[in-house]
């Protein structure tokens, strides 16, 4: 019989390996200090979670996965893709506290993911229920996508000028000339709450 947990792991890593060029083209690489320990597969968590257990290397991480997720591949890549984009920038050890900035990127990044394999019906359902489920998470979205609608490479210039997003401040829009809206630029910056 085939081990199912290695089957499901062995799945996540193809799709990290797949998707990681995409991610990388889209926000930049990973800050340099990120160590990814691989994935692990747990059945009684609701939703994905970075891990950091090493305070000697604040910033090597492990992804935990919800095993409800292979049930719905949709959801699955969303949320492997979601999870990939935070570890570009992965808050450590000590914690941080994430702008809508740093989740509406992640929302974003798991949108183009969805656009690309499911096409758009898939995404107009998975903005519906962001919509109705985690508002938060969708508006978060909305207003990146304006940002990114303005200038397609403003997270890669801000990241240019710090690479821990969730630490980019609003100087730090300037610096890298990235010009958007002062209001939009002051809610992307907000504390994010889920």
């Amino acid at each position: 019989m085939v081990d199912t947990y290695s089957t499901e792991v062995n799945k996540l890593e193809k799709l990290r390996a797949a998707w990681l060029p995409a991610v990388e083209f889209l926000f930049g690489e990973a800050v340099e200090e990120a160590k990814f320990d691989g994935f692990e597969v747990w059945d009684d968590i609701a939703k994905p979670s970075a891990v950091f257990a090493h305070p000697d290397e604040p910033y090597r991480y492990k992804i935990h996965m919800p095993a409800r997720v292979f049930s719905n591949d949709v959801m699955l890549l969303a949320d492997v893709i979601q999870e990939m984009v935070r570890g570009q920038y992965p808050v450590g050890y000590d914690g941080a506290t994430t702008p809508a900035l740093c989740e509406g990127v992640a929302v974003f990044g798991a949108v183009t993911a969805i656009k690309q394999v499911f096409g758009e019906e898939s995404v107009d359902s998975y903005l519906n229920a962001l919509k109705e489920q985690a508002f938060s998470y969708y508006d978060a979205f909305s207003y990146v996508a304006v940002l990114l609608a303005e200038d397609p490479q403003a997270i890669k210039k801000l990241r240019g000028v710090q690479p821990f997003l969730y630490k980019v401040e609003r100087a730090d829009f300037e610096t890298a000339q990235v010009e958007i809206d002062r209001k939009i630029t002051d809610i992307l910056l907000l504390a994010f709450r889920a």
